[in-house]
């Protein structure tokens, strides 16, 4: 496929679902205590309304938006920058997007300050950004046909 655009949307979407069941996993294992769904939904609604159906909703779209929008990074990294050593430069994209949302994006709106007194819950979260990384720069890569430019 040649469009990056398109190519990062199918990209981040896949890893999205990935994460999701990774973190859902996690979840029943008792390792993470909020789940990525919850803390998208907690960008714009108040605690009280996240475990609700709109708020799941909600979640739901935030979660495979920002997806999306991170598999669109990563394509354009691979396009410009080479696939070689695809599955590290994903992994430094879903890093960066990690701290960024999580460590400063969420603090910075107060949003599910629980998770700052919960460290296993955000290692579980480090895991499931792995698994989208490597699922997103993995199928970005290996389904991508992107023409060298000279």
């Amino acid at each position: 496929m040649r469009d990056t655009i398109t190519l990062g949307v199918i990209g981040g979407l896949i890893g999205t679902l990935g994460m999701h069941i990774t973190n859902m996993a996690l979840q029943f294992l008792g390792i993470v205590k909020i789940t990525s769904l919850q803390v998208t939904a907690a960008l714009f609604l108040n605690w009280s309304e996240v475990n609700t159906m709109y708020g799941s909703i909600i979640g739901w779209v935030n979660h495979l938006f920002i997806g999306a929008v991170v598999g669109i990074i990563i394509s354009f990294i691979l396009k410009y920058y080479g696939k070689d050593y695809y599955l590290l430069k994903g992994l430094g994209v879903t890093g960066l997007g990690y701290l960024v949302g999580m460590g400063f994006v969420i603090p910075l709106i107060r949003a599910v300050p629980q998770m700052r007194t919960d460290p296993l819950t955000l290692i579980g979260h480090m895991v499931s950004y792995t698994v989208f990384g490597l699922i997103a720069s993995y199928i970005i890569a290996n389904y991508s046909r992107f023409r060298v430019n000279s």
